[in-house]
């Protein structure tokens, strides 16, 4: 779900355009996991510190799994890190009983370092991400200008948005899963098998031997759906061979894309990291617990203090049958947002079996920030908490728009 939103980051009414390019190479990109806590030196979990280069998730773990013998469910992270990039993070691996040699590197990943722990490191335990950027062929008189921006970043607090990884490839797996929880099937399949190669318009015209015969390697699911068209199965029995995770995968972009739009319309308003009445506050220093607000708390000086120095912020929806729903003007707004995309209720309680629901803070802080300036490149740096995307640091530093 791309951002559609125009406020000015810098007090420009017209924001300048920078041009710069990322990710050139792996090392432009470098990104260090920020751990909840160290392995305390025992217990039955081996914890690595590995570091891959241009290498995507599946391949990490699959071939930490192969080297030590376990299973891939066995082994815990804390969340995925980028394939274009030079990334640092933790891994757990079950090993009861178990004495190990540790080596040095595993086809290609560097083992920094390793010790033991009494449980499983699971998603989500991780402070954040520190980012070490490099953006190139940039003109050396656009240095200060990102460099203000970055600072009024740090003090306004980013724009919590998914980045565009959220959304898959083709900036489509939020569509696919809407239809899925409207059960739009005809809409799904025809999403799931669209594009612009040979074998996306034999789908299109409905030629689907010839499509499945001339389709690309991999991507199951769509040949799934296409074996089972051929069988002369109906859309919905072809959308129900799509794999759960994938459908879990899709699911979860299309929260993403309410939230999305819940934050945008928060920051035409301005108030995307201001606190008003029936919102569902995010506490950050507080394990993400959030508490509701009165009209009156939302303009305490405490209260205030805190969102000024992005310890509190305003909280938007991960829709789903179990997340906590924010109160009066604030709830209306929510779903306002959520009816046009077609979808009622009834659909999103249906979402429960795929999403449980939560609430993300609208606005996070971005800290511990540096720049480093070359001849036609700077390096930025700075820290952001788990589940935030350095992209989109990126697009609002380059735009200058949030």
């Amino acid at each position: 779900m791309h951002q559609k939103h125009q406020m000015t980051l810098v007090g420009n009414n017209q924001a300048k355009q920078i041009h710069g390019v990322l990710k050139y190479t792996p090392e432009d990109f470098v990104v260090d996991e920020l751990p909840l806590y160290e392995p305390c030196g025992i217990g039955e979990h081996l914890y690595l510190q590995v570091t891959k280069t241009n290498m995507s998730h599946e391949y990490l773990i699959r071939n930490i799994a192969k080297h030590f013998g376990v299973k891939k469910r066995d082994i815990g992270c804390a969340g995925r890190k980028d394939l274009k990039a030079v990334t640092t993070q933790m891994l757990s691996l079950y090993l009861p009983g178990k004495s190990v040699d540790v080596p040095n590197a595993i086809d290609g990943i560097k083992v920094r370092s390793f010790s033991w722990h009494s449980n499983k490191l699971r998603l989500g335990h991780l402070l954040g991400n520190r980012f070490s950027i490099c953006l190139r062929e940039v003109d050396s008189s656009n240095f200060t200008l990102i460099e203000q921006r970055l600072k009024s970043l740090s003090e306004a607090g980013l724009p919590n948005y998914f980045g565009p990884q959220r959304f898959g490839n083709n900036n489509d797996n939020h569509l696919h899963g809407q239809y899925f929880i409207t059960q739009e099937w005809q809409q799904l399949v025809e999403s799931m098998l669209s594009g612009k190669e040979r074998h996306h318009k034999f789908a299109k015209n409905g030629e689907y031997k010839k499509a499945l015969d001339a389709w690309q390697f991999g991507q199951p699911a769509q040949r799934n759906i296409l074996e089972a068209l051929i069988k002369g199965k109906s859309p919905e029995q072809a959308c129900k061979t799509i794999p759960r995770t994938l459908v879990t995968l899709c699911v979860n972009a299309f929260q993403s894309a309410i939230f999305n739009d819940v934050l945008e319309q928060r920051v035409k308003t301005d108030s995307y990291n201001k606190l008003i009445e029936g919102d569902l506050v995010w506490n950050h220093d507080g394990g993400g617990r959030t508490f509701s607000i009165s009209s009156e708390d939302a303009v305490s000086a405490d209260i205030l203090e805190r969102s000024a120095h992005c310890k509190v912020s305003p909280s938007g929806p991960l829709w789903g049958a179990k997340m906590r729903l924010a109160s009066g003007e604030v709830l209306c707004n929510e779903k306002k947002v959520v009816e046009t995309f077609g979808v009622t209720e009834e659909h999103l309680n249906a979402m429960k079996k795929y999403a449980q629901g939560a609430r993300r803070p609208l606005c996070v802080p971005v800290r511990n920030t540096s720049v480093k300036v070359d001849s036609d490149s700077i390096l930025l740096q700075f820290d952001l908490p788990a589940g935030s995307y350095a992209t989109v640091v990126i697009n609002i530093l380059l735009s200058g728009v949030l």
